[in-house]
């Protein structure tokens, strides 16, 4: 279910605590429900890149064709909620640690989607990263993998309790907000695994957090989900609202 998220499960530095951040709003979408209908408001109003037109064709998959273009119609809609027609077709740049950035001054935003749903953050001011697992997902990996996976979670901040790498729902929450914290420093999940020992070595003994300069907070979502952020800063009232399936027209008033 959506709604406010509950209490932090991680936090940064001192010098990003929570700060009040009206330019950061997140949005899932349950793209199984909202595929026609994002389908029918890109032929009345095309919004996708050429870029967009030739990815969506490389899927083989007709129905996760259908499904990435619905999660990238939703994307560049919440992107034209900040920013403004300007945007629509624009090609998205991909910077060197693969994430897709707007140039000229255009919002700055994360996407994550998986087992037909997604998750939208954007903001006009900060790099934010957003992550979203299933919770039903499989995870085939050693004991120690998961080990690592735990404590480098931890070392992003506190935790609201012990995580246990027997436990596969610990595992995937801590698994998201490694992979948010590479999405808003824009490095890659594997660069990001590496300094922290998960793979190819260990982490330094100290214990000591790392200092990303980044809140990380899990977030409310629906429950089939497990889903976190990663920014600069994170407002206390954070809340995860469901992308409309109707009338988007007023959905992107609201932001003027």
């Amino acid at each position: 279910m959506q709604g406010e998220h509950k209490s932090p499960t991680a936090a940064g530095t001192t010098a990003t605590r929570r700060q009040a951040c009206p330019e950061l709003e997140i949005f899932f979408v349950d793209l199984v429900r909202a595929e026609a209908f994002l389908a029918a408001e890109e032929e009345r109003t095309p919004r996708l890149s050429v870029a967009d037109h030739e990815r969506a064709r490389a899927i083989a998959d007709i129905q996760a064709q259908r499904l990435w273009c619905a999660s990238r119609i939703a994307t560049r809609i919440v992107i034209e909620r900040f920013g403004g027609e300007r945007f629509r077709g624009v090609a998205f740049q991909i910077d060197p640690g693969g994430r897709p950035v707007l140039g000229d001054g255009g919002p700055q935003f994360s996407v994550s989607h998986t087992n037909g749903a997604a998750l939208i953050a954007v903001s006009m001011d900060m790099a934010v990263g957003v992550d979203l697992e299933a919770k039903t997902r499989m995870l085939h990996m050693s004991n120690d993998r998961r080990q690592r996976i735990i404590r480098a979670a931890e070392r992003l901040g506190p935790q609201p309790r012990l995580l246990g790498a027997e436990n596969d729902g610990d595992v995937i929450a801590a698994w998201v907000q490694l992979e948010a914290v590479a999405k808003a420093l824009g490095i890659g999940i594997g660069r990001l695994l590496t300094e922290e020992g998960v793979v190819g070595g260990s982490k330094s003994k100290s214990g000591a957090p790392t200092d990303y300069r980044l809140a990380v907070q899990a977030l409310s979502v629906e429950n089939a989900y497990i889903a976190a952020i990663a920014a600069p800063r994170i407002p206390e009232d954070l809340k995860v609202e469901s992308f409309p399936h109707a009338d988007i027209a007023a959905f992107l008033r609201r932001r003027r």
